[in-house]
């Protein structure tokens, strides 16, 4: 009897045929190859390669198209809450060090001829001081 290779069978009365595995290029029964799959866009694909179970890979999904939902209607007639940083503030610091440190608002303001910055809190910019 002729030796054939550790991944074939051969049987006399119902004869197979054998195949190479495209990756590993060991010889099997054809019957047991499978096609290789891969995700293409949003489906999977035959990619038309006949592997071994050894080298079969899982398909990775990370390798298609992701659909993203699409966005929920507008709200007609939508009323933003006016909040105190879209006032004309243009520099914000914090003010003093350490865990009890706040946001400090530099609000440019004019007096006279003389432009100088006056530093408010947020709790005191939004108190009209008269």
């Amino acid at each position: 009897m002729r030796p054939h290779p550790r991944g074939t069978e051969t049987d006399p009365s119902s004869p197979r045929a054998w195949a190479t595995c495209e990756r590993c290029g060991l010889l099997f029964n054809l019957f047991k190859l499978q096609w290789q799959f891969d995700w293409r866009g949003t489906a999977l694909m035959n990619l038309r390669i006949l592997v071994c179970d050894v080298c079969l890979d899982e398909p990775q999904r990370q390798l298609g198209t992701i659909v993203l939902p699409p966005d929920p209607p507008p709200i007609m007639n939508a009323r933003p809450e006016a909040y105190a940083i879209d006032e004309l503030w243009e520099i914000m610091m914090e003010g003093g060090t350490g865990h009890g440190a706040i946001p400090v608002y530099l609000e440019i303001s004019t007096v006279g001829n003389a432009t100088d910055q006056i530093a408010m809190s947020l709790e005191l910019s939004t108190i009209d001081a008269d």
